[in-house]
């Protein structure tokens, strides 16, 4: 692989390790610029900071001079002697033993890519792909890099919110660019992004959300097998959104993706589907925030029998003994009022409602009074069941929609939540 074609312009935080340092010369170049290098160009060595924490910097292009020593916290006040000093470096910036200054380090177009850490500050990096290898395709319509040469940057965002993605080409490179989960998987699970080609010389761009501490492959790819040079921009803006795999404020749930059923709707408004979470405690995670009813639908059917006990209040088949099968909820108040939780059985079976203040203590279920019930079992079989209990302003409680009666009583329901 040829890194010539390859240089960096960065302004503030951004770790881009792909090489190593050398003092070999290359073909093309004169011997007065042979003789006045001191590194390999583009290649990145070890260096240490003032406080001591490990870093690297970048040999230049004409490969005459190094960019100050940097960190994952940003660049360093000044570089230290250290003893390993110009040592070639892995992805992860460590020094590789047993490998000599000017040998070959992490190549970019191969997976995992060019590490390359994405922060507020935007990121522009020059590249060609003309020396790059083939051995990429997207999905779709970015299955057009079939062919060509590509690039493959392992981004690493330094915090949420929305990256934008830019890569503008000089003909007759006609890009396509791809975001990927996976940086070996060519299917569309993997791939979350696809910016199409269009011509030679085009610029092409997308924005996506993406979270802090995941990790992201970004294709830059050649449609029809064309190769060539090219400008990449990255900008992330920070920000909470849904599916950064945080609650915000206002959300019922967020898991992390936009899939449905499976714990969280897509917009993270509903707590839709059946999770392995539901399955016991600390059970399904559920927000609720003042002024909001959160509704999901899920089922208790496939679930175990964990809360065999259920309070005195909610006679089963024996008194203080329930067999069977439970959804568990780990629901959080947002709000200072009383709960209320409220399920709707989608068939002619028989649930029950149970509330708990520790999820795996049955004595931490409190007595029902004539104005507050932590568990309900007073309908027939199809009809709905209702609590109501007090909550402070960041409490959990533990709900469990729970099968009524002498036979396992297991199904559809749908369930609402309210803090008043």
């Amino acid at each position: 692989m040829n890194f010539r074609g390859l240089s960096v312009a960065a302004i503030g935080v951004i770790a881009l390790i792909v090489g190593t340092q050398g003092c070999g010369t290359a073909a093309g170049t004169t011997a007065e610029t042979a003789e006045a290098r001191i590194c390999t160009p583009n290649a990145n060595v070890f260096c240490r900071c003032d406080n001591r924490a490990k870093g690297t910097k970048r040999c230049n292009e004409d490969g005459t001079a190094f960019a100050e020593c940097t960190t994952g916290g940003g660049q360093c006040k000044e570089d230290t002697t250290d003893p390993n000093a110009g040592a070639p470096v892995d992805t992860d910036g460590n020094i590789i033993e047993g490998k000599d200054a000017g040998e070959t380090g992490p190549a970019i177009d191969t997976c995992p890519g060019q590490p390359t850490a994405v922060g507020t500050t935007e990121v522009v990096i020059q590249g060609d792909t003309s020396d790059a290898k083939d051995d990429t395709k997207g999905d779709g319509a970015c299955n057009a890099g079939a062919g060509g040469p590509d690039h493959i940057y392992h981004l690493q965002p330094t915090g949420s919110g929305p990256l934008s993605v830019k890569v503008e080409a000089e003909a007759p490179f006609n890009p396509t660019i791809y975001l990927r989960t996976d940086c070996t998987d060519e299917s569309a699970a993997s791939q979350v992004r696809c910016g199409p080609p269009s011509k030679a010389g085009a610029t092409v761009s997308f924005t996506l959300n993406v979270a802090s501490g995941k990790d992201y492959y970004l294709v830059v790819d050649g449609a029809s097998g064309s190769q060539g040079k090219y400008k990449l921009t990255l900008k992330l803006t920070t920000g909470t959104f849904c599916g950064d795999g945080r609650v915000d404020s206002g959300e019922a749930c967020d898991d992390g993706n936009h899939d449905d059923n499976d714990g969280c709707s897509p917009d993270c408004q509903k707590p839709n589907g059946n999770p392995p979470s539901g399955n016991g405690c600390p059970g399904h995670p559920v927000d609720v925030w003042s002024g909001k009813t959160v509704t999901g639908t899920g089922s208790n059917k496939g679930y175990g029998n964990q809360w065999k006990q259920t309070g005195n209040d909610c006679t089963v088949s024996s008194p203080g003994f329930n067999v069977g099968q439970e959804h568990v909820y780990e629901v959080t108040a947002h709000a200072a009022g009383t709960m209320l939780v409220t399920v709707t059985p989608a068939t002619s079976i028989n649930l029950m409602l149970v509330a708990r203040k520790i999820c795996t203590d049955p004595n931490s279920q409190p007595a029902n009074t004539s104005s507050v019930s932590w568990c309900s079992n007073d309908g027939v079989a199809g009809e709905g069941e209702q609590l109501k209990f007090p909550v402070t302003n960041g409490e959990k409680v533990y709900v469990a929609v729970d099968g009524a009666g002498t036979v396992n009583n297991s199904g559809d329901y749908t369930l609402s939540f309210k803090v008043q």
